[in-house]
């Protein structure tokens, strides 16, 4: 038995009047549960409280009513307006719901730690606060009989989970993420809490990770504002923003030269590469902003060889040097920092040599237009790539601001940590995972061989890292394999030959699942492929093959950038 909780905050409670007088909820096309319901599980509202803040602070303060009642019809798409701010917009905006009857009130303050609900269900009401959805929990008694057991906070903040290092690996992860996604709600950006899973996972299974998008889209924002939520940021020296320049065309710029007198000079990245070695425990982000600008495989190449060198040795993973003894012993220090400056001097008399740091993350915005460099396939082949394209202005309009400042977590780094730099390292455990992402891989290759794009055995142990690290952030494994087609998959697609229209709709076809493809021989292909390019309830690659099929339909010439 289940429990789906749902926060209503205040500019949502004329539609929560509506729905437990006509026993229906609905949720928006991404906001749906990602756990499935059935008749006889149960929905929870929370109304009032402040699920922004801490969780035992959210624990003491009582909510203003609490409502709760059996499910009687699942999850399914309707698509007449039925709230009362879809029928003044005359659109539907909640289009997956379910039905619920006789629904039990307890006007507040009603306390959380009384016991009257389970303590899960309590915290899963702050989650969906949280994170704007619904948080499905496991129950194992009828709500209002009983179901919860008084708890006494204690005088000192609860320890939570993402720093109990006993608990697995899943449960640090989920946990960590949602308060993750509350420290950045409450700063004003918001982007959702599948984004945040997919860049948590792309950061683990490799430290180089590229966001794309048009200008304006939150870019460095994330990177910034997720580095902040775990710890990291311009003040301590853990984050630091590189703005790239068009007229780099080497990697001087970054990590440094010698010059004529042999002195070395240090690049804008070396001080926070000598930080980071010396606070291993701790996570440092470096975002290269606008990285292609310049041409990536001129300035980067070094570094992309260096993240390529990645392997495991006694347990640990390591590459091959960023800086040599030679480049520390001769580098001049009046550029540096003088925290640094000591930290060189100490490697200088280890007689020490610095690879690329497993504390060390690199994150890359690029925006996708005429005042840029394209990307070779070596570059894709070498990151995850998030794309930000899809923008709601509305997003974040009807939610309550939090009444207290969140604070960031301090994250070890053992949290954003790489166990697994090629099938090799995979364990026993994950092996079963392994051989699914491997045979799914093998079936789009059948696809894309059909124009010369298959994937070989890098893309194969960065899809099943990511894969692992991905279900261990609570994604499910079909959104963990849409996330590798859009990622690694379809970033290296472009071009007019008419085997590439071939190879996108043989992938389409693979998988399309349930969805009726376009005929490619049928008169209305085009407006098909146009219809199902904006549908918000198609999955995100089937809308991205559709638009890849539009642009080459009008174009001659397609680009997983253009569509």
């Amino acid at each position: 038995m289940k429990a789906l909780a749902v926060y209503v905050g205040k500019k949502g409670v004329e539609n929560y009047e509506h729905g437990l007088r006509a026993g229906v909820w609905g949720f928006k096309p991404d906001r749906t549960p990602e756990h499935p319901l059935v008749p006889g599980d149960w929905i929870v509202f929370g109304r009032g409280g402040d699920p922004r803040r801490p969780k035992e602070e959210w624990l003491e303060r009582p909510l203003a009513e609490l409502a709760f009642a059996r499910i009687t019809t699942a999850l399914v798409h309707e698509s007449a307006p039925e709230w009362p701010d879809e029928v003044r917009a005359g659109t539907t905006i909640y289009p997956k719901r379910l039905r619920f009857e006789t629904p039990t009130r307890i006007q507040g303050p009603v306390k959380l730690t009384d016991g009257l609900i389970p303590i899960g269900v309590a915290m899963a009401i702050r989650n969906a606060g949280i994170t704007n959805s619904g948080s499905v929990v496991p129950i194992s008694t009828a709500l209002g009989s009983g179901s919860g057991t008084p708890i006494e906070l204690p005088q000192k903040p609860i320890e939570t989970a993402i720093l109990k290092a006993t608990l697995p690996n899943a449960i640090i992860a989920v946990q960590a993420l949602i308060e993750i996604e509350n420290y950045i709600r409450s700063r004003g950006f918001n982007f959702g809490t599948k984004t945040l899973r997919a860049f948590f996972a792309s950061l683990r299974a490799k430290p180089f990770v590229i966001l794309a998008g048009n200008s304006g889209t939150g870019k460095s924002r994330l990177a910034r504002l997720f580095a902040e939520a775990i710890g990291a940021n311009a003040d301590n020296g853990r984050f630091q923003m590189i703005p790239v320049r068009p007229d780099w065309n080497d990697g001087s710029d970054l990590l440094g030269y010698f010059d004529l007198n042999g002195d070395y000079r240090p690049g804008q990245l070396i001080a926070t590469l000598l930080r980071a070695n010396a606070n291993l425990d701790k996570p440092f982000f470096v975002c290269l902003d606008e990285m292609n600008l310049a041409r990536v495989e001129h300035y980067f190449s070094d570094f992309l060889s260096i993240i390529e060198s990645r392997r495991r040795e006694n347990g640990a993973v390591v590459t091959d040097a960023v800086l040599r003894e030679e480049q520390m012993r001769q580098m001049k220090q009046d550029s540096l920092p003088d925290v640094v400056a000591t930290i060189l001097n100490t490697l200088r008399r280890e007689r020490h040599r610095i690879g690329l740091l497993p504390n060390l993350f690199v994150v890359g915005t690029v925006n996708m237009d005429e005042t840029t460099q394209p990307f070779s396939r070596k570059v894709l082949d070498r990151a995850n790539t998030l794309e930000f394209n899809e923008i709601d202005l509305e997003e974040g309009l009807s939610e309550d601001g939090p009444e207290t400042p969140v604070p960031p977590l301090d994250l070890r780094s053992d949290f954003l940590a790489s166990e697994y730099t090629s099938l090799n390292d995979v364990p026993t455990e994950h092996r079963e995972t392994a051989a699914k992402v491997a045979s799914f891989l093998q079936s789009l290759n059948s696809s894309l061989a059909l124009a010369g794009f298959e994937v070989g055995y890098r893309v194969r142990d960065e899809a099943i890292a990511f894969t692992i690290y991905a279900l261990d952030a609570g994604m499910s494994r079909e959104e963990a394999e849409e996330n590798i087609v859009l990622q690694k998959v379809l970033p290296r697609v472009q071009g007019s030959s008419p085997r590439i229209e071939t190879a996108l709709l043989s992938l389409m076809k693979r998988l399309a699942g349930d969805e009726e493809v376009p005929d490619k021989e049928a008169t209305d292909f085009t407006a098909r492929l146009e219809q199902l390019r904006v549908r918000t309830d198609a999955s995100p690659v089937l809308r991205k093959l559709a638009g890849m099929l539009l642009i080459f339909r009008e174009e001659g010439f397609t680009s997983f950038w253009l569509a």
